[in-house]
């Protein structure tokens, strides 16, 4: 069962690392900055709610074939080629979920272009990297660091807080982090 858990533990967080969370592109300095017109807004408003609508489905599935995993793993009578095909079915709604993350850092590319969208990610390393001196206990703020993306949208609800748990949450990444 550890090498299980050992298996299951890198991180979903594609996405996360490739594009600020939430929609960003409301916040008047970062839409200013990247020069948004109405119709990119409106496109990126889009495809940010039909990208929340598939996270959640797969995020469900996920969810459930973890569950499955659970159970199986708390079998008195265990079956590995039945954890190993259950395995295998979450890894593939994981890999699903990461999948759907990033097609929608692709779609906001074709949106915004490769040049603003390079422009999107400096001004994104600049803002966590400030928080992160921030967070640590380093004096200093958001000034230097870049535009302050913490704006409508970049904090908003996430759909990660469902209240799900059990062991397959802590170490399959399916808690909040994952789903930003």
């Amino acid at each position: 069962m550890i090498l299980l858990v050992m298996i299951g533990m890198p991180v979903i967080a594609m996405g996360s690392n490739y594009a600020p969370p939430g929609q960003w592109w409301h916040n008047p300095e970062v839409s200013k900055q990247m020069d948004l017109a109405e119709q990119e807004i409106t496109k990126l408003d889009k495809a940010y709610l039909d990208n929340r609508r598939n996270l959640i489905d797969l995020k469900s599935k996920l969810e459930r074939e973890c569950l499955e995993l659970e159970n199986l793993l708390n079998n008195e009578k265990p079956n590995e080629a039945e954890f190993m095909r259950q395995f295998g079915q979450m890894e593939n709604a994981r890999t699903q979920l990461a999948t759907e993350r990033f097609r929608f850092v692709m779609e906001v590319m074709k949106i915004v272009g490769p040049e603003r969208y390079r422009t999107l990610k400096t001004m994104y390393d600049k803002f966590h990297k400030a928080r992160h001196r921030i967070d640590r206990g380093f004096k200093g703020g958001h000034g230097k660091g870049g535009p302050d993306m913490s704006g409508p949208g970049i904090n908003g609800p996430r759909f990660g807080k469902s209240g799900v748990g059990g062991p397959c949450t802590a170490w399959m990444g399916i808690g909040n982090h994952m789903t930003r």
